[in-house]
């Protein structure tokens, strides 16, 4: 069986994983909630801008970063928004041991970590959203 297939293979398991599928589920729900999905699309929108100052070399205020938070933590009382990001969480969790479980194989993992042969183990995922006051 050729990699293409394999790979093909390997995200139809994906697919078929209760993380993927809690994801999709709370993706559909955010369409299926207006409010939701302009609390959301708001928080995205600011959050987008915040970086783009960055990344054109303009730090982020504390006035910016408080505004940010106490929207975050506004939008973080919708069930359906939060149910969203602990989706993505566990989602990129179920990625990261994926990629793990590859490198190890391949031999790309850093020179510098441990050879010691462990059970791949449930990595805390780096936040897709900017949090302020966290490093991102």
């Amino acid at each position: 069986m050729g990699v293409q297939k394999k790979a093909e293979d390997l995200a139809n398991a994906i697919m078929n994983s209760p993380e993927y599928k809690r994801l999709i589920n709370s993706r559909d729900q955010i369409k299926n909630h207006e409010a939701a999905k302009v609390m959301l699309r708001d928080f995205q929108e600011k959050q987008g801008e915040l970086q783009q100052q960055q990344m054109e070399g303009n730090p982020i205020t504390p006035e910016q970063e408080g505004e940010l938070q106490k929207l975050f933590g506004v939008i973080s009382i919708n069930p359906y928004i939060r149910e969203l990001f602990e989706a993505e969480f566990a989602f990129s969790g179920l990625m990261m041991q994926v990629n793990d479980i590859l490198s190890k194989i391949l031999d790309v993992a850093d020179e510098d970590e441990d050879e010691e042969e462990e059970e791949p183990k449930l990595e805390v995922p780096k936040k897709r959203i900017l949090i302020p006051g966290q490093d991102n």
